[in-house]
C-alpha cells in the first residue's frame, strides 16, 4: 500500500436537498481559480459568514492566494451554475483511507437545486480515486434538516454525537465506501441494525465513541470504536477508528491501537502498540498491511509482517515505531495536526480489511 501525505481540518454546512426536477446535469463542479474569487465573496456573504470591508479584503487576498498556491493536501472545488459560481467545498484526502468534507456552503439564491448534491458527489468520486474508503462531515446536531437529508441520501452516518442543547455541538458523520469493511458486512448482512452509542464506552481500557451493525437473526456484528470529539477544538485530534471487533459463525477478531507519547517531532520516534484477540473457536490469518505519512518511516514495514495468525482466543500485540525523516516537511495544519498511521488487517471471511488507525499530533 502506498504512504500519503497527512493533514487534517474541520468542517462547517448548510444546503438544501430538495431538487426534484432540477437538472443536475447543468451544475458542473470544477477546481477553484482565481477568477471565482469575488463569487466565493458573494456566497460568504450572502450567508452571513464575512461582513465588513476589512474581513472581507482578508477573505479576498487569502482566496487569491490558495488560487495561485494550492495547498497540495486538499482539494477546493466550485459548483457553477448559470455562467457564475454558486457553491464551493474542500475535500481533505490526503490522508487515506480517510476523507473529510469541509465547509459546504450554497448560495442562498440557488440552495434546492442540485448544488450541493452535485458538491457531494464530486468529493466522493475524487476521494475513491485517491484510495479514501472513510469519509467523515461535520454538521449540527439537531435543527439543520436540510444538510442532515443531504447528507444522509448519501450514505453519511453519525458517529460522534454532539450535545443537542449546545448551540454549536457538532456531530461527526461518516460514510463508508463500497470498499469498505462496514459494506462487505452489509453485503452479507444487508438486514443489519446501525447503532451508535450516545457517550463513549469503554473497549479495552479505552473510552471510545461505538458504531455498531448488527444482525438482528443471527446476532453477528461488526463495531467499530472511534477516537475524537465533539465539534473542533484547539486540544481535539482527528475522528478515526481506534479500534474494532468483527464476529461471524466461528469467526471473531478484534482489535485496539494504543500510542504511547501522542505527539511526533521531526527526527525523533513515536511509538504504538495494536492488540489482536481471537474471538472465535476457528485459528485465524490476517493479512497486514499499513499506511504511513510521506516523509515517516515504520519500523518494522509492513513487508516484514504480511501475516498474522492467531488461535482461538489468543492474543498478539505488535508494535511499531514511526520515525518523522529529518528534512521532510508534513503538512500545514489548520483544526487538527493529527498525523495518521493505518493499520489494515484482511480476514478470507470479510474480504475487505478491518482496520485501526493512530494518530499524533505535530510538535514543533
Amino acid at each position: 500500500m502506498s504512504t500519503y501525505n497527512i493533514n487534517r481540518c474541520a468542517i462547517i454546512l448548510l444546503e438544501e436537498s430538495r431538487f426534484a426536477g432540477v437538472n443536475m446535469c447543468a451544475v458542473m463542479v470544477r477546481r477553484f481559480r482565481e477568477e471565482d474569487v469575488e463569487d466565493v465573496l458573494e456566497i460568504f456573504s450572502s450567508l452571513g459568514l464575512i461582513y465588513g470591508d476589512e474581513k472581507i479584503d482578508g477573505y479576498r487576498k487569502l482566496l487569491r492566494r490558495m488560487a495561485k498556491e494550492p495547498p497540495w493536501y486538499d482539494l477546493y472545488l466550485v459548483a457553477e451554475l448559470d455562467g457564475r459560481v454558486v457553491g464551493r467545498v474542500i475535500l481533505e484526502a490526503a490522508c487515506p483511507p480517510y476523507s473529510e468534507l469541509i465547509n459546504l456552503y450554497v448560495h442562498p439564491d440557488y440552495q434546492g437545486r442540485g448544488v450541493g448534491s452535485r458538491l457531494v458527489q464530486a468529493c466522493i468520486k475524487e476521494a475513491a480515486g485517491l484510495g479514501c474508503s472513510v469519509m467523515s462531515a461535520m454538521t449540527d446536531p439537531v435543527g439543520n434538516l436540510p444538510a442532515h437529508r443531504l447528507y444522509s441520501k448519501f450514505g453519511f452516518r453519525p458517529g460522534i454525537l454532539g450535545d443537542p442543547s449546545s448551540k454549536r455541538g457538532h456531530t461527526w458523520l461518516f460514510r463508508f465506501s463500497e470498499k469498505s469493511c462496514v459494506a462487505a458486512f452489509l453485503r452479507e448482512h444487508p438486514f443489519a441494525e446501525p447503532h451508535v452509542s450516545r457517550l463513549k464506552v469503554d473497549f479495552h481500557g479505552r473510552p471510545l465513541y461505538r458504531m455498531m451493525w448488527r444482525d438482528p437473526q443471527k446476532g453477528e456484528a461488526l463495531v467499530l470504536y472511534l477516537e475524537g470529539q465533539p465539534s473542533q477544538t484547539p486540544e481535539g485530534t482527528m475522528p478515526r477508528v481506534a479500534g474494532f471487533s468483527y464476529r461471524e459463525g466461528e469467526i471473531g477478531l478484534g482489535g485496539i491501537i494504543r500510542e504511547g507519547i501522542k505527539t511526533i517531532r521531526e527526527g525523533e520516534n513515536s511509538r504504538f502498540t495494536v492488540s489482536l484477540w481471537n474471538t472465535g473457536s476457528k485459528r485465524l490469518e490476517a493479512a497486514f498491511n499499513a499506511s504511513i505519512p510521506k516523509g515517516t518511516r515504520l519500523s518494522p514495514a509492513p513487508e516484514d509482517i504480511q501475516l498474522v495468525g492467531l488461535c482461538p482466543k489468543e492474543e498478539k500485540r505488535l508494535q511499531f515505531e514511526l520515525t518523522w525523516l529529518p528534512g521532510c516537511r508534513l503538512s500545514e495544519f489548520t483544526t487538527f495536526p493529527t498525523v495518521l498511521v493505518t493499520c489494515f488487517f484482511l480476514l478470507k471471511a470479510l474480504g475487505l480489511p478491518l482496520l485501526t488507525s493512530a494518530g499524533f499530533k505535530i510538535s514543533r
